[in-house]
């Protein structure tokens, strides 16, 4: 119990009213349906391409939903389809039949997911361990992923990181403080994940503070656990990765500093790092402009 309060500590400070966001901001919202995998229901919102157009797929980190996407989903040009989701025992999204925590499984349940939508075609935008996911579709499925736009993504294990992201490191000590205490895991992120000048809505602070249960840590914890598995085998198996691939990087990124992007940068023959002054964490959120400039054509 002693090593349980003495982890518990700094966390329990950063639950104080004091850092807590704002709960008022722009208004954006992500219609949402229920779509069935394997038997199993995957929270989605989802537009359809128009003909000979491409699906940007949305993919979030922790412990974020699907609607953190809801400003850069409308940011996008009308003839872009897009695609937001969340990965499985996460957000609203009921566990999967088999394992998916690790990157590959994933990247391979995203697939059925596609598969279900009937996209043939998609653009990739991910941030934090999303980022994971996105890199290994992208590698085990080159002909469906036609290019990658990545943000604030732990990417190299050995690379330095935040003293909050070292801290759930060290030891794995995320396997405690993540279940005992995923209200103040959602107030800390949001707290340093966005500028008090663009605040969550309402409705999207409801949405992910309300889905980040014990449970859905209990999976964050497992992926974590796959996350540091993929970390080890390191960056140079995507030096193969055929399409552009696109690093955005705000210097007020707070948890994962630009090394992460300039390891990928050098190892991916197409990836180009833009730095994003002002950019934190959650940069879909608060400049959805930049994605959507990312994707324009001939950016790579």
């Amino acid at each position: 119990m002693a090593v349980l309060a003495l982890l518990a500590r700094p966390w329990d400070a950063l639950a104080s009213p004091l850092l807590r966001p704002a709960r008022t901001g722009a208004e954006a919202w992500l219609a949402t349906r229920l779509l069935e995998v394997d038997g199993r229901a995957v929270r989605v919102s989802h537009r359809p391409a128009q003909a000979g157009a491409a699906t940007v797929v949305f993919l979030p980190g922790y412990p974020d939903t699907l609607q953190i996407f809801a400003r850069a989903a409308a940011a996008l040009p009308l003839d872009l389809g897009y695609l937001a989701l969340e990965f499985p025992g996460q957000g609203r999204t009921e566990p999967s039949r088999a394992p998916t925590f690790s990157p590959d499984a994933r990247a391979r349940w995203l697939e059925q997911v596609l598969d279900a939508l009937a996209v043939e075609r998609c653009w990739l935008v991910a941030h934090d361990m999303g980022a994971h996911a996105a890199l290994e579709l992208a590698r085990l499925d080159p002909r469906r992923v036609e290019r990658l736009v990545l943000s604030h993504a732990l990417l190299d294990g050995t690379a330095r990181t935040s003293r909050a992201i070292a801290v759930l490191r060290r030891a794995r000590a995320y396997r405690v403080l993540l279940p005992a205490f995923p209200r103040v895991t959602v107030a800390r992120s949001i707290a340093t994940f966005l500028p008090p000048t663009t605040p969550l809505s309402v409705a999207v602070y409801d949405d992910i503070a309300s889905a980040f249960t014990v449970a859905s840590a209990r999976t964050t914890v497992a992926v974590c656990e796959a996350a540091e598995i993929w970390l080890a085998r390191g960056l140079t198996r995507f030096a193969t990765l055929p399409m552009p691939v696109t690093l955005l990087w705000g210097d007020a990124e707070s948890h994962f500093p630009r090394v992460h992007a300039e390891r990928l940068a050098a190892i991916v023959p197409r990836a180009v790092l833009v730095d994003v002054p002002g950019g934190w964490h959650w940069l879909a959120w608060q400049d959805p402009g930049r994605i959507a400039e990312a994707l324009e054509p001939g950016t790579s």
